[in-house]
């Protein structure tokens, strides 16, 4: 049987990473780097497995890429601690395991169902939100991006899961809009640092295709009241990054 590595990053998340471990308590490892945590985080996750490492915050594709280096298997399985694996996705992912068929160059995706404001979510650019999380690290990893990284597909075949990964957003639409806004930051740096630029013009653009494209062409008005306020915020986030990078270009 193929042996699996889940891989989880985090830092204070005591709410919600005794869910996400409890469903993945299956996997032949389970890596954790931690960031910092001064909440129960670390006393929940060490009873579910030893190896609890720590790594100063690099970003988000960094510290995927660390949590890579301390995994022991070949395969591995990304999740986040606010991520729960349905039983019909550990079936899924057992009996793709025990097949001994899964070749290097797949990565897995799998549709992601999340839960935001109450809801979940079943239009916009919440779903459907296929994402790879399944990957042979001797071939292919996380790339170094500070937010939103992805795991490389380069040279890879895509294969995807029918089962369901519950997402379980603990943010209050105002802890929602901070986190978004610590993304734009992040989004900002990197592109500072890869040598992109913008104006405002290209700013409020972009922020009005990310409405359109989210609320409309995406069906997020389906999603009612949370529709549109996700939309929004997909606006803001979008103007955010864009003005926050302009103003590394003035500040230079």
């Amino acid at each position: 049987m193929t042996k699996l590595s889940v891989c989880i990053i985090c830092k204070n998340e005591e709410e919600v990473i005794e869910a996400c471990l409890k469903s993945v308590s299956w996997a032949d490892e389970i890596i954790i780097v931690d960031s910092g945590s001064t909440d129960q985080t670390l006393e929940i996750a060490k009873k579910y497995t030893d190896k609890v490492f720590f790594n100063k915050w690099p970003g988000f594709g960094p510290q995927r890429q660390k949590a890579e280096e301390f995994a022991t298997n070949e395969w591995l399985f990304a999740i986040d601690c606010d991520e729960v694996v349905t039983d019909e996705l550990k079936l899924e992912i057992l009996s793709l395991l025990k097949s001994n068929s899964m070749d290097p160059q797949n990565v897995y995706y799998i549709n992601r169902l999340t839960k935001l404001f109450g809801k979940f979510l079943r239009f916009g650019e919440m779903h459907p939100d296929r994402i790879g999380r399944i990957y042979n690290k001797n071939h292919t990893g996380y790339d170094d991006i500070l937010v939103h990284e992805k795991v490389k597909v380069k040279n890879c075949k895509i294969i995807h899961l029918k089962g369901k990964l519950l997402h379980f957003y603990k943010s209050t639409y105002e802890d929602y809009q901070k986190k978004l806004y610590r993304y734009a930051q992040d989004s900002a740096n990197d592109k500072f640092l890869k040598g992109k630029k913008s104006n405002y013009i290209d700013a409020i653009y972009r922020a009005f295709h990310a409405f359109v494209k989210n609320y409309i062409f995406k069906l997020g008005f389906l999603d009612g009241v949370q529709g549109f306020k996700i939309a929004w915020f997909r606006v803001v986030y979008t103007f955010d990054k864009y003005d926050l990078l302009i103003k590394k270009y003035k500040a230079k």
